[in-house]
């Protein structure tokens, strides 16, 4: 005995309809990828990528001979230069093979690198505006605190980009008479001095008053940079509110010891509600001062030293890297 099963004929037809549909969408598709491949435009887009990545190898090479002959073989990210030149060229010669015909079989995967490559490039140069505008906007000017955060000193001599933060750093304080300023950066490798210390010495050199200069010599990074500047302003607030009870006869010789011991200990930091201007290079006031306010800074503008010199591009391209990593470890608000 046999069993058969059989739809009903309307039910078959729709069945068999939507076979074809999905045979034929199959195909359409197909088609529309090729027709996309052997397009007019897809020919310029490749020839213009190529031509892109070919023009940023010869800059790349360029530009890493002239970093490396300004600042020297020791110079950070100078790898990346480099690096991405070699990698350009790679994809600049495949793509020729690609759009030649000799790779034809790779298209499909070149159009799709080309878009992702031209989608990077927006995302870059859209944060890179965001960096460049940021460090051009004018700080508060009533601040009550300025901090010079610190970068590399050769032996005992600021480097380009230090001396660019001292510079601008006391033109603000000789502007702003009333403003305290807060030197930070530790000794790192290479350094015979602290950065604090090249930067206070560098201040005196311009003319500001040593008594208006507060050392902060622990840090080795931004985000120390910022913890301990606000540690060390939190110490002079308590420093001075005492001097103050002191001058007005209201501590003891006992409450006074105590409160000295307590102003050099210091509490944990939760928050700087004081106005505090941060001083840097252009390229790194928003980094830094969104790391600022993910600190607890209340009140915080940035300085840029908008000074121009051969690793200027190279910290630009730098930032991008720092706020991504920066953002994914969630140390932005």
């Amino acid at each position: 005995m046999s069993f058969s099963f059989c739809l009903p004929g309307k039910r078959r037809s729709d069945l068999e309809e939507l076979e074809r549909s999905l045979s034929v969408e199959k195909v359409s598709f197909k088609e529309r990828i090729k027709k996309l491949e052997r397009s007019k435009g897809m020919q310029v887009f490749l020839w213009i990528t190529m031509g892109v990545l070919l023009l940023y190898a010869v800059f790349a090479f360029l530009y890493s001979t002239v970093v490396l002959y300004a600042s020297g073989p020791y110079t950070s990210f100078l790898w990346f230069w480099p690096v991405t030149c070699v990698v350009a060229l790679i994809g600049a010669v495949l793509l020729f093979l690609v759009v030649t015909g000799r790779l034809w079989r790779l298209k499909t995967a070149a159009m799709c690198l080309c878009g992702l490559f031209w989608l990077c490039m927006v995302v870059f140069l859209s944060v890179e505006a965001v960096v460049f505008f940021a460090g051009r906007k004018a700080p508060e000017a009533n601040a009550e605190y300025v901090i010079v955060l610190g970068a590399q000193v050769r032996g005992e001599t600021p480097t380009l980009v230090l001396n660019a933060r001292i510079n601008a750093a006391a033109e603000y304080l000789r502007e702003h008479p009333e403003a305290v300023c807060v030197a930070s950066g530790g000794q790192g490798t290479g350094e015979a001095i602290s950065e604090a210390e090249a930067i206070r010495r560098g201040l005196l050199r311009l003319g500001i008053s040593d008594d208006r200069i507060l050392l902060e010599d622990r840090s080795t990074s931004t985000a120390e940079n910022l913890k301990f500047s606000a540690e060390v302003i939190q110490k002079y607030e308590k420093g001075k509110a005492l001097s103050d009870a002191e001058a007005a006869g209201e501590l003891s010789g006992t409450a006074k010891q105590a409160g000295t011991e307590k102003a050099a200990i210091g509490n944990p930091v939760r928050f700087m509600p004081k106005n505090v201007v941060l001083v840097t290079n252009d390229f790194h006031v928003y980094r830094a001062t969104k790391l600022a306010e993910n600190a607890g800074y209340m009140h915080v503008s940035g300085l840029g030293a908008t000074d121009f010199f051969a690793v200027t591009i190279q910290y630009y391209v730098r930032e991008f890297f720092a706020i991504v990593k920066e953002s994914l470890s969630g140390n932005f608000s």
